[in-house]
């Protein structure tokens, strides 16, 4: 009955109808006035009474399931299940904080706090956090909150802003109830530079007070550094690593070598410098020596921690690649174990068993890989080829709707990922949509032209698409980077197949290899 009323107060239905009430009242009033001296019947006077009395309830009913707004009126799709103060699992989107210095030139450090305070939030226990991809999606949106949240499905959201300017550091956080837009904590921190790991504490413990989320004596994870140089490397290093095109994923390794040699024991450092070596070689091509050293700087991540998750996602990549099974399913393991919600494990672990071709393995990886994060574009787009093989056409579509959606979004924020393009590509020649799908796949080799990753990517989709020469000239492109069994289940390639040339590729591929 409590979350009844609640609702109530939440949706308006009491304001609905006092000020119902009271306008029938004043209509009444004028009613009983003006209607005699206008020459009207009395029944009219008592048919306006009817009609307001028959429309009290209607107000009600609307009320509840619409709402005005600066937008309009539109409908109140929210579920009382999702009511804050009587849900089982509180849930909250972080968005990204707002870069206030002078000359705005911190935003890698803004950045890098929104994320470092999703992955400590969502080490609660009892508290659902949105995925980084969804929370950075929304950076610079002008939306109202109820949007945010809607677009995020959090009851809360967290916003904030930093102003870092030298060893000052400026850090305002807030946590708004999204469905009454009550502001229901906010605090400004103004402090050194060396305090930024006690302000992250801190905020992460109001919020979990507030929403009265279980707070383990352990739950919150620990940056593993109390070097402030090494950890604004390492901020630095994800800012980068995160936008995964060929420059940024360079950059990051400067930025994370920056912070080992800064911190030699910060673990998460060590596990982000594993993860950028061997994603420079997956998507990139660039060479066994980025291999080998992703091998070392994950076994020193676990070595210095190993009950970080990172370090055992470094060496699922790391196994995966050189075909070491039963490493690459052991770590997979021990990741998932200590982080439920790694991402990176299913998305990773899954790539491995494609190249196995267990596809039914494949699609409960990356299915769990997108209710993870569901505004991922990877997933989504690579996991139609797998869809493909099995037959399913309804999840094959919703694949391309869900890839082509993520992977627009994504190039919005950052045009210069060749990646992002290019399966943006795939997914919207899974639509029938040609001419975008050209659009981006254009945009893919003009943003990196010389990677041989994005050549490997372009040669799939001008195969999927019956451009056979630009496929076959895209194929020779990318030598360096073929992995020949991943195209093995690759059926983006099986156009080509029984082409003299593409014939003559692959043995060339395969002498080199013996």
């Amino acid at each position: 009955m409590k979350a009844f009323f609640s609702e109530l107060r939440d949706r308006k239905v009491f304001r609905v109808a006092i000020v119902y009430l009271v306008a029938g009242w004043l209509v009444m009033q004028i009613a009983d006035v003006m209607f005699p001296a206008l020459g009207l019947p009395q029944w009219s006077v008592t048919l306006v009474a009817a009609l307001l009395i028959v429309g009290f309830p209607v107000a009600l009913v609307l009320s509840w399931a619409y709402e005005a707004g600066p937008g309009g009126i539109h409908r109140d799709t929210r579920d009382k299940d999702d009511a804050p103060a009587d849900s089982d699992q509180k849930s909250v989107g972080v968005l990204p904080f707002a870069d206030m210095s002078p000359g705005k030139d911190q935003e890698y450090f803004s950045d890098g706090l929104t994320e470092e305070l999703l992955n400590v939030l969502a080490q609660l226990p009892g508290l659902r956090v949105c995925s980084r991809t969804s929370s950075f999606s929304l950076k610079n949106a002008n939306a109202d909150i109820r949007t945010v949240a809607e677009r995020l499905g959090t009851a809360f959201v967290v916003e904030g802003s930093v102003r870092k300017a030298g060893d000052n550091l400026r850090i305002t956080a807030q946590l708004i109830e999204a469905a009454s837009d009550t502001h229901l904590w906010s605090q400004t921190y103004d402090r050194e530079l060396d305090d930024v790991f006690a302000i992250q504490d801190d905020i992460a413990r109001q919020i979990a007070g507030v929403l009265q989320v279980k707070l383990l004596p352990d739950s919150l994870p620990s940056p593993s550094t109390d070097d402030v140089e090494a950890y604004s490397y390492f901020l630095r290093g994800r800012s980068f690593f995160n936008r995964l095109g060929y420059n940024n994923i360079r950059s990051a390794i400067d930025m994370f070598q920056k912070a080992t040699s800064a911190d030699p024991e910060f673990s998460r450092a060590w596990a982000s410098l594993a993860l950028a070596h061997a994603y420079s070689v997956l998507l990139h091509g660039s060479g066994d020596a980025d291999m080998r050293i992703a091998d070392e700087a994950s076994r020193r991540a676990i070595a210095l921690d190993p009950e970080l998750a990172d370090g055992h996602v470094a060496r699922i990549v790391v196994c995966a690649a050189e075909s070491r099974g039963a490493e690459a399913e052991a770590a997979f393991r021990k990741a998932v174990e200590l982080d439920p919600d790694n991402y990176e494990a299913y998305y990773h672990f899954g790539r491995y068993m494609f190249k196995q071709g267990d596809f039914e393995r494949v699609i409960e990886l990356w299915e769990r890989a997108r209710e993870i994060d569901p505004d991922d574009y990877q997933t989504p787009t690579i996991s139609m080829s797998v869809y493909e093989q099995v037959g399913d056409k309804d999840k094959l579509l919703q694949a391309a709707k869900d890839g082509a959606r993520a992977a627009s979004l994504y190039v919005e924020q950052h045009p210069e990922d060749a990646r992002a393009w290019m399966l943006g590509a795939h997914a919207y020649l899974g639509l029938g949509e040609r001419d975008r799908a050209m659009q981006f796949a254009e945009a893919a080799l003009q943003a990196e032209p010389d990677s041989e990753g994005t050549h490997y990517n372009g040669a799939c989709f001008y195969a999927a698409a019956g451009e056979i020469e630009k496929a076959l000239d895209c194929l020779e492109r990318s030598m360096k980077f073929i992995d020949t069994e991943w195209m093995d289940n690759d059926s983006d390639l099986d156009p080509l197949r029984n082409e003299p040339r593409f014939q003559a590729l692959m043995a060339r591929i395969r002498g080199n290899a013996t």
